[in-house]
Order: structure tokens, then C-alpha cells, then sequence
């Protein structure tokens, strides 16, 4: 009998040996154990860039200042409401004198809604292009003028 109980217990050890062999992958089956600690996805690594300036072209234009280069044809506008003729291109600038409706006065150079004019008296100054009758043919002639 101690024969037979020896092969007993022998094949019990082996069924046992089999089984947690065949278990090998045991620790994969079970639910994952929480962790005291959070575990954090790594970050794919970069290498730094340094940035590099980027140099864009650069155009200088040089303008005369309050220089109108003169035209061969005579461009005309006329005034329609007495308006003040002032010595910049805005209503910030000082009124150098108001000129009378009907007026009609030389266009010697334009800048944002505001020409530069010569009076029949020979005055020159700036007026709104909202005071001035100028054809539209006329308007285009005109050059850009500079305070």
C-alpha cells in the first residue's frame, strides 16, 4: 500500500506541476492590483529646436517731404460750400483761411480724402474731398501728395 500511496501523491504532484505550468500566464489573467503611487503615460521625447529668426525683405521708400511732383494738365475742382482751407490734411490742423463757394481751385496732390489746393490768389493749402466737385477722371490724375 505505501507503494500505491506513493504513486498517488506522485501523480498529485505532477497534475499539480502540470497545472501551474499550463498557468504560466496567470499573473495576465488577474485584474491589475492598484497602485499607492499613479503611474503616468510617458511623453514621447523631443529634441528642442532652437527658432531661427526669419529675415523677411525690407523696401525703403523715400519720399520728399511735402513735395508734389507738378502735372502738364491743369486739374481742376471746384468748391461747392464755402470750406476752410487748412495747412495739413485733417481738421486738427489750423484753418489758414475759408474759401468761398463757386471757387474753382488747382489740385495739386490728394491724401485720404483731402487734396492739396492752389487758390486763384495763389494761396495753397489742404481741403476735405467731401467740399470739392472733381470728376472722377480728374480725381485719378491727381497725384499722392505727402504733409
Amino acid at each position: 500500500m505505501n507503494q500505491k500511496l506513493s504513486a498517488w501523491w506522485w501523480c498529485l504532484w505532477l497534475s499539480g506541476a502540470l497545472l501551474l505550468t499550463a498557468c504560466t500566464d496567470l499573473a495576465a489573467a488577474l485584474p491589475p492590483t492598484p497602485s499607492p503611487f499613479p503611474t503616468l503615460a510617458r511623453l514621447p521625447t523631443v529634441t528642442p529646436v532652437t527658432p531661427q529668426p526669419t529675415r523677411s525683405p525690407v523696401t525703403i521708400v523715400l519720399v520728399p517731404p511735402s513735395t508734389v511732383t507738378p502735372t502738364a494738365e491743369r486739374l481742376v475742382g471746384r468748391v461747392n460750400v464755402a470750406a476752410n482751407l487748412r495747412n495739413g490734411p485733417g481738421t486738427s490742423f489750423r484753418i489758414i483761411t475759408v474759401v468761398p463757394s463757386n471757387t474753382e481751385v488747382l489740385l495739386e496732390g490728394q491724401r485720404a480724402n483731402w487734396y492739396v489746393v492752389r487758390l486763384p490768389d495763389g494761396q495753397t493749402g489742404w481741403m476735405s474731398a467731401a467740399v470739392l466737385e472733381v470728376a472722377p477722371d480728374i480725381a485719378a490724375k491727381v497725384p499722392v501728395a505727402t504733409p
